[in-house]
C-alpha cells in the first residue's frame, strides 16, 4: 500500500484503540519526522497525553503489509508503556543503579505492559501483531548469546514474550546461560508482577545477583591472618588484618560512581521531541556513566536495545527523505484531540 495510506491506517487504527479502552483521553497525536520512533506522554486528572513518534516516510512509496502490521504493533507497544509504566521507579533505579539496570527493567518491563494491553481487551489483535513484531526483529537482526553478559536485557524481552505466551521462531537459550537460574528466577518474579515499582526491584536484585556470578571463583571471606602476625613494611592493616600497599584502604564498591545512566546502553538523547530527539517519557536511552562494579563497565555495555525502536527506525530508513529533511506531504498528519466521556 502507498505509505500515506499506511500513515493513515495507524493513526485511525489507535484512534479506535483509545476509543475502546473507554474513559477519558486528552489527546493522541502523530509525529512522523525526522529518524525518531517512540513516545512522549503525560497522565492528567482525565487520562493520557500522548505523542507517537515514527521517523520521516515518503508518503508515495510503497509499505508491504507485514511492515504495516509492524508499525501498528510497536504504536499499541508503545501506547502500552503510556497506559501501564510508571516512570518514576525506572527513573530513580537508572540514577541509582546506572544504564544496564534500567535495561533490565526494560527487558522485563516490555513483555509486561504487552501481556497487559493483550487482557485488557483494547486491541482484540494485538497478541498476533506483538508476536509478529517480535519475530520481525529476531528475522532482521538475529537473536543474541546465551553467554553475552551486555544482552542479557534483550534475552529477557524475548524469553518473557515466550511467557507470554508467543510463537518465537528462535529456540529458547536461557537454559544455556552461565547465569540460568537468576534469569529463569528473574522471568518468573516479572510474571507475577503487577507494577513497574515490582520490575524495578527484581531488576535490582538480577543486577547484584548477575555481579555475583560473574565475578568468578574470587574469594570472598578471606582468612585473617594470625594474631602475632606483623604487618609488611609500607603498609597498614585493614579493619579485618588485611594488609594493604601504600595504606589504602580496600573498597567493597569495585569502580562505583558518577551519574546514574539511563535506559538502552548505547543510545542517546536524553531531550524528547520531534525531528529525531528521544522521548522522555519512557526513561531515556543515554549510556551509563555509573562504572559497573565485578567484571568491569565494558562488559555491561553497547547491548542491543530490549525496546523495538531501533526496528522500526530501521524499517522506515529506506525511505528516500533524507535524514533530517523535509519531503511534501500528500496530507500531513493531523494533531486531532479525542475525547470520550
Amino acid at each position: 500500500m502507498l505509505a500515506i495510506n499506511a500513515k493513515r491506517g495507524v493513526e485511525s487504527t489507535l484512534e479506535r484503540v483509545f476509543k475502546n479502552a473507554g474513559g477519558q483521553f486528552d489527546r493522541l497525536d502523530f509525529v512522523w519526522s525526522g529518524t525518531t520512533a517512540g513516545i512522549i506522554f503525560e497522565r492528567g486528572q482525565h487520562g493520557v497525553d500522548a505523542k507517537i513518534l515514527f521517523p520521516a516516510i515518503n508518503e508515495a512509496s510503497d509499505i508491504p503489509r507485514a511492515k504495516f502490521n509492524n508499525l501498528i504493533g510497536y504504536a499499541l507497544h508503545e501506547l502500552g508503556h503510556a497506559w501501564f509504566t510508571d516512570n518514576d521507579p525506572w527513573d530513580n533505579a537508572r540514577r541509582e543503579h546506572g544504564g544496564f539496570v534500567a535495561n533490565l527493567i526494560n527487558g522485563l518491563e516490555d513483555p509486561r505492559i504487552e501481556l497487559k494491553v493483550i487482557e485488557s481487551g483494547y486491541a482484540p489483535n494485538s497478541r498476533a501483531l506483538f508476536e509478529d513484531l517480535t519475530n520481525s526483529v529476531l528475522a532482521k537482526n538475529g537473536y543474541v548469546e546465551a553467554d553475552d553478559l551486555k544482552n542479557v536485557p534483550f534475552l529477557l524481552a524475548i524469553e518473557g514474550r515466550r511467557l507470554n505466551g508467543y510463537h518465537i521462531n528462535v529456540p529458547s537459550i536461557i537454559d544455556d546461560a552461565p547465569w540460568a537460574s537468576d534469569l529463569h528466577w528473574a522471568l518468573g518474579e516479572a510474571q507475577l508482577a503487577t507494577n513497574t515499582q515490582r520490575i524495578a526491584e527484581i531488576a535490582i536484585e538480577l543486577y547484584k545477583r548477575l555481579q555475583q556470578e560473574t565475578q568468578g571463583d574470587k574469594p570472598t571471606d578471606k582468612p585473617e591472618p594470625p594474631d602475632d602476625q606483623e604487618p609488611p613494611v609500607g603498609g597498614q592493616p585493614c579493619d579485618d588484618g588485611e594488609p594493604t600497599e601504600g595504606g589504602d584502604q580496600p573498597s567493597d564498591e569495585q569502580g562505583e560512581g558518577g551519574d546514574g545512566g539511563d535506559q538502552g546502553g548505547d543510545q542517546g538523547g536524553d531531550e524528547g521531541g520531534e525531528g529525531g530527539d528521544k522521548p522522555t517519557d519512557k526513561p531515556s536511552d543515554k549510556p551509563s556513566d555509573k562504572p559497573t562494579k565485578g567484571r568491569g563497565k565494558s562488559d555491561f555495555e553497547g547491548g542491543r536495545d530490549p525496546e523495538p525502536s531501533d526496528f522500526i527506525e530501521g524499517e522506515l530508513a529506506d525511505s528516500d527523505v533524507q535524514s533530517g529533511g523535509s519531503i511534501p506531504n500528500v496530507a500531513k498528519p493531523k494533531f486531532a484531540k479525542f475525547i470520550w466521556r
